[in-house]
């Protein structure tokens, strides 16, 4: 898997999952969630409960990526996407907010303090 660093002003460098830029891109994980589970993250770096959301992911990067592709949308910079993702999953847009996606529906989603590295593996190891 290809993993995105993103220099934040202030912290050490994060990494998170492949950062997607438009909606083909999306399409396409779309349709991977046929072959394996695809976890969405939605994070905001103008937000402190999304960097304590990452940390959980950042926790069990490993294990959740043995399962389930990551990716992850900056809803800052990708406002639309975002709001187009929510829009197209009937999943009320948040922030930050975790969706998983398995055979093109969404199988988990959390935001804010539900997102914990433990509750993904459990979904993911249904």
């Amino acid at each position: 898997m290809t993993v995105l660093e993103i220099k934040l002003p202030i912290l050490k460098t994060i990494k998170c999952g492949i950062r997607f830029q438009e909606q083909e891109k999306y399409d396409s994980i779309l349709q991977k969630s046929d072959e394996k589970p695809q976890l969405i993250y939605k994070h905001s770096h103008r937000c402190s409960v999304s960097f304590m959301a990452k940390q959980q992911l950042e926790k069990f990067t490993k294990e959740i990526s043995d399962k389930a592709n990551l990716f992850m949308i900056d809803v800052i910079h990708q406002r639309d996407l975002s709001n187009a993702i929510a829009s197209q999953l009937n999943v009320r847009h948040e922030s930050p907010q975790v969706i998983i996606l398995k055979d093109q529906e969404v199988i988990w989603k959390g935001s804010h303090w539900q997102i914990k590295g433990k509750d993904i593996l459990y979904t993911l190891n249904k």
